[in-house]
């Protein structure tokens, strides 16, 4: 192996290190306790090492994100493959659902924490998350095409079934389900979204 290629594993192992530190400590602490600083005590290494390959804490949390969209669509994936579009949109929510529930911490990082949206479209996250989101826009398009749903009005029913699954998923994430037993609220968020998803064929 080359000097260049060596410098360059070591670069990606030290970035590596770093979005993984910046991970346990925004799960520990949330955006507010993520800094510079915690992270460089985390990993051992000084501030002055963290700015060499993250300008500011705000393009390390994009980078953080970018992570997160990566998991997300990721686990969407199998989704892609199937051809028909009413299957492939029931699949795509329930992996959705099952994402956030089985990764909270990725979840509340991309769609629940309060941290800075200003230039986040100009931001890889951004890219990755919207080209996620397009294809499920596709998806419902290709169902209404389809005549699986009575309206033609894509755009809202998109935007419902989105909807439904987000706010599910959040109650789950932040803990607002403590009035049912632990062992059945996953279980009751995937069949929420599998009714609702039911009652949008009336739509």
């Amino acid at each position: 192996m080359g000097i260049a290629s060596r410098k360059e594993r070591e670069k990606a192992e030290m970035r590596r290190l770093i979005l993984g530190a910046a991970h346990d400590i925004f799960k520990e602490n949330g955006y507010d306790g993520l800094n510079i600083r915690s992270i460089a005590e985390r990993i051992e290494y000084s501030p002055a090492t963290i700015y060499l390959y993250y300008k500011d804490k705000n393009e390390l949390f994009f980078a953080l994100q970018y992570e997160a969209a990566a998991a997300k669509r990721d686990h969407l994936l199998p989704a892609a493959s199937i051809e028909d579009p009413w299957q492939r949109l029931v699949e795509f929510g329930r992996l959705y659902v099952d994402f956030g529930l089985k990764h909270p911490d990725w979840y509340d990082l991309l769609f629940l924490t309060r941290a800075p949206m200003e230039h986040i479209e100009n931001q890889d996250c951004w890219t990755l998350g919207m080209a996620t989101h397009s294809f499920y826009v596709e998806t419902v398009e290709a169902c209404v095409a389809a005549r699986y749903f009575k309206s033609t009005d894509s755009a809202t029913i998109a935007y419902t079934l989105w909807c439904h699954a987000h706010g599910l998923v959040s109650l789950f994430v932040r803990e607002r389900m403590r009035m049912y037993p632990p062992e059945e609220r996953g279980e009751l968020a995937r069949k929420s979204f599998a009714m609702i998803v039911k009652m949008a064929e009336s739509l």
